[in-house]
């Protein structure tokens, strides 16, 4: 197989079989062999030379013996040199399959991605990451399948995910509680779902032990299902943030439960989902998931991004306002003409107060409506060790819920196992594996809520460095505005890899790879390349020799025998005579018909043999071998 690359010499024309290409191949070689024979015929023609031609389709043995019988003569040479070419010719098809290069290419068809579910893996990983480093981003884009569809499929098949997915509809209902704003309500029993709506909630504890909650009350903005909080609070309320996950989203399975408290968030597995601990605290990154809630028979399929962006700074090294502003107007937009809004401005103000008074700062916004529940919040953050400041954070979290299907099954789900109060099924890329029995709040009648699922994802980082105090460090514009740029993408990838494992993999369509058979430019060129000299060296020979020399053996052995009243041609024999074996007295004969071939020097007895013409009695060794084959013309002299 060739290394070399070029347009030329690539594998790039297919064929639909590798029988296909053998064929070509054994055509061209078996052409050039045929070429190779034609010439040498056309040489001996041209030096009378019919003992070698007769060697050409001797096997090797009989050369070896024709040439050590000649010596150093013209014959031999003819017959050795045609016996090394011929032998070379032969091998064309091995040239022809050695420059392949790679001799197959990769052609694609889409199939539905039922029809590979015998190939999906026992036990496919759910959790798949994302590196957006800006050395390839230019490249990144086109292996976004590859990426988001490894640990699918079993090794061997050739798959990339695809953004066809029949998403269906999401059914949404009305609110069941009014005082309950920025969720999607999915039935009037009260089943909903919706972005933390605590995330800014925290505590710290005196003296004696007694827990303080922190006050940050909330506000309904205009009587709109959106609210806000905005409030400065003690230092030492700041530790309860940072050990809270970004983006968790809170299931509300029923009216009854809200009323108590029995709310439950979905949370990052802590066995495999590295967001349990990379959700806490600072770092910029994405979480992308796609979840299910199945309530009896209705399953609703929920997509969900969390951003989050932070600056980190030393206690001696203060955010300075310059950098606080970018980056708060950095992550408002990836459009510079949309990074003038008001509300940037109170927030820098908050956070350098903050700074300066030794408190820290928190404000945000959460509401939704119908298929979507939203929420973002900016928090300054300086946590503290025996009253001295440790470090400064200012982070951004932008979390959006949206309700991508809704739809009725067969089956309800059945209880994982038995719990004696309220719980809910957890699985983990359409499994199973486990329930929150053993946190759930305790006290409540048994009641088996129903299943949620995390069915796939994503985590992306490299947008920024989160532990810097620089603004166009903490985040990387280039990076930032790709992954804007590429949300939707990486959203309906997701959505297909979570609909094989966990929905119903025949609403999602594949782009499959097949192996296919090719040949190249240059094969083809000389593959031509042997028909052409095939087919000049069969119509010179034609023209520039007699019958003798362009026919074979056969045609040869019978031109002297008068057959029924005619002699035959050195051609093509269109009605072969029936030639045989006859055993008689002086040995086996061969015979035509009924006549026999060959040189007799005495009187044998053909008495066995029912003989129309004999050749006459001549002594063998007074016939030249062109006597009988060739025309006076060309009789040596």
């Amino acid at each position: 197989m060739l290394s070399i690359s070029s347009p030329f010499v690539d594998s790039s024309i297919s064929v639909e079989h590798n029988a296909v290409k053998a064929l070509i191949f054994a055509s061209a070689q078996f052409l050039l062999a045929f070429s190779v024979l034609k010439c040498f015929s056309l040489i001996a023609s041209f030096w009378n030379l019919f003992a070698s031609y007769l060697m050409f389709t001797e096997d090797p043995i009989q050369n070896f013996y024709f040439l050590r019988s000649r010596g150093l003569s013209g014959a031999s040479f003819v017959a050795f040199s045609f016996a090394c070419i011929h032998t070379a010719a032969s091998l064309y098809g091995t040239l022809l399959w050695g420059l392949d290069a790679p001799g197959y290419i990769l052609k694609s068809e889409h199939v539905n991605a039922s029809q590979l579910n015998g190939s999906l893996l026992e036990s496919p990983s759910y959790i798949n990451y994302l590196n957006l480093r800006p050395e390839i981003l230019s490249t990144i884009e086109q292996t976004l399948p590859s990426i988001i569809g490894a640990n699918l499929y079993k090794p061997g098949v050739n798959f990339s995910l695809t953004a066809e997915v029949v998403r269906g509809h999401g059914e949404y209902t009305k609110s069941t509680n009014p005082r309950a704003n920025g969720r999607v309500w999915l039935d009037s029993e009260g089943l909903s779902v919706s972005v933390d709506n605590n995330c800014m909630t925290s505590y710290m504890t005196d003296d004696t032990g007694h827990l303080i909650p922190l006050v940050c009350p909330m506000k309904t903005l205009n009587e709109s299902s959106t609210f806000e909080f905005d409030c400065f609070f003690n230092n030492t309320f700041v530790p309860p943030l940072l050990t809270v996950q970004s983006g968790q989203p809170i299931v509300y399975w029923d009216d009854v439960s809200d009323r108590e408290d029995d709310s439950r968030y979905l949370k990052p597995d802590r066995k495999r989902n590295i967001w349990a601990s990379f959700g806490q605290g600072g770092g910029t990154a994405t979480m992308k998931q796609v979840f299910t809630v199945t309530r009896g028979m209705r399953r609703h399929t929920f997509i969900e991004t969390t951003s989050r962006f932070t600056m980190l700074t030393q206690p001696r090294v203060p955010f300075t306002t310059g950098e606080v502003d970018d980056f708060l107007r950095r992550t408002w937009s990836v459009n510079a003409t949309e990074r003038d809004a008001p509300i940037l401005t109170k927030i820098h103000n908050s956070i350098m107060s903050a700074q300066t008074s030794k408190k820290s700062y928190q404000t945000g916004f959460m509401g939704g409506e119908n298929i979507t529940s939203t929420g973002v919040s900016w928090q300054f953050l300086t946590p503290e060790s025996d009253g001295d400041p440790i470090y400064s954070l200012i982070r951004i979290s932008v979390t959006n819920i949206t309700l991508i299907r809704s739809e009725s099954l067969e089956d309800s789900p059945q209880p994982w196992e038995p719990c004696d109060t309220t719980f809910m099924n957890l699985a983990y890329g359409g499994v199973v594996d486990d329930t929150d029995c053993a946190t759930a709040k305790q006290g409540q009648s048994p009641r088996f809520f129903g299943q949620v699922d995390t069915a796939a994802v994503l985590i992306v980082y490299g947008i920024g460095d989160g532990r810097s105090n620089i603004s166009s460090v903490a985040v990387d514009e280039t990076v930032f505005q790709w992954a804007v740029n590429n949300s939707q993408k990486v959203d309906d990838l997701l959505l297909a890899r979570a609909f094989i494992v966990s929905i119903d993999p025949s609403l999602v369509t594949l782009e499959v790879n097949i192996f296919k058979q090719a040949i190249s430019y240059l094969q083809i060129c000389l593959v031509l390349l042997a028909v052409f000299f095939a087919g000049v060296s069969y119509t010179a020979l034609q023209v520039l020799s007699t019958p003798h020399w362009s026919n074979s053996l056969l045609a040869n052995l019978l031109a002297p025998v008068d057959v029924n009243g005619r002699k035959l041609d050195p051609g093509y024999i269109k009605n072969v005579p029936r030639i045989s074996l006859r055993a008689g007295t002086i040995g086996t004969v061969t015979t035509v018909e009924d006549l026999v071939l060959g040189f007799v020097t005495g009187g044998p007895d053909f008495s066995t043999i029912n003989v129309k013409h004999v050749i006459p009695n001549q002594d063998t060794a007074s016939l030249h071998e062109a006597d009988h084959f060739l025309p006076h013309d060309q009789l040596r002299e």
